[in-house]
């Protein structure tokens, strides 16, 4: 959601490998507990009791691994707050995903009339990272497909704000701090927050502007703002995941700030 406020090989790996295995001891030693189970109640043994908790008990407890494994090996490839994606913080890529979701005019920005997805691939001339769009709608479910190129990774607006100068109250500028006078605006806060990949539940990152970074509109742009450059701060609750393997992928998420702004989007992923 978007608030307008006026290793590809490594991962399969590490998240893949370890599921099989576990699933295949776990059928493994399933099958060899339940023939010892029979044998123990064919011959009454009560010295077989053990055996027979056993036999309950670890196949249950390998179960439950196999969730904890995915759970685990899957947040691994979310970066994190400290991290430097390709040379860059998030706050850098956070200006980045703005300067290209505010750079498309109305009729080919994936903010707005997108339902479908179709215009996925507009402005995408970052090697290295895909930008999903999220949504300026207030209290609307959005589902869209997107295929994303291999070896990419994903930067998603979970909830966010951007908060820009008016270059007609510029004089006002000259007496007050401005970067202050930003956050007054971008005051909501965030009161409900859910979101998941490939149906894991992930913790998004929380992103705020430490200085200003430049903002050029087009005309006819999606926030209705003064055509030309500005500057801008933005906040906001973040995804920005690894390389995800060839195949089929999800994202959703669910949010509510303070003002009632209200998110839902799904994001339904084809990487190739």
């Amino acid at each position: 959601m978007v608030r307008n406020w006026r290793t590809h090989k490594n991962f399969i790996f590490t998240l893949m490998i370890p599921k099989v295995i576990t699933h295949v001891l776990n059928q493994i030693y399933l099958r060899i507990c339940i023939k010892i189970t029979i044998v123990s109640l064919l011959i009454h043994n009560v010295k077989n009791l053990n055996l027979i908790c056993l036999s309950i008990v670890f196949p249950v407890f390998l179960f439950l691994m196999q969730f904890v494994n995915a759970s685990t090996n899957f947040s691994s490839y979310i970066f994190s707050l400290e991290s430097k994606p390709y040379g860059l913080t998030l706050e850098e890529w956070a200006t980045k995903w703005w300067q290209w979701a505010y750079s498309q005019p109305k009729g080919s920005n994936p903010l707005v009339d997108d339902i479908g997805g179709n215009l996925c691939k507009t402005g995408q001339d970052n090697e290295r990272v895909w930008y999903l769009a999220g949504s300026l709608a207030n209290n609307s479910e959005i589902k869209r497909s997107c295929t994303v190129p291999l070896e990419k990774a994903i930067l998603f607006p979970v909830i966010v704000a951007e908060c820009s100068i008016s270059n007609t109250n510029w004089w006002n500028n000259l007496f007050v701090n401005s970067m202050d006078k930003l956050w007054k605006v971008c005051n909501a806060q965030i009161v409900k927050l859910k979101t998941k990949v490939d149906n894991h539940s992930v913790n998004p990152i929380y992103v705020k502007s430490s200085k200003m970074f430049e903002l050029i509109f087009p005309h006819n742009n999606v926030k209705n703002a003064e055509v030309g450059k500005t500057q801008s701060v933005n906040k906001g609750y973040w995804l920005m995941i690894k390389p995800l393997p060839e195949g089929i992928h999800n994202i959703t998420s669910f949010a509510v700030d303070s003002h009632n702004f209200r998110s839902n989007v799904t994001y339904y992923l084809t990487v190739k």
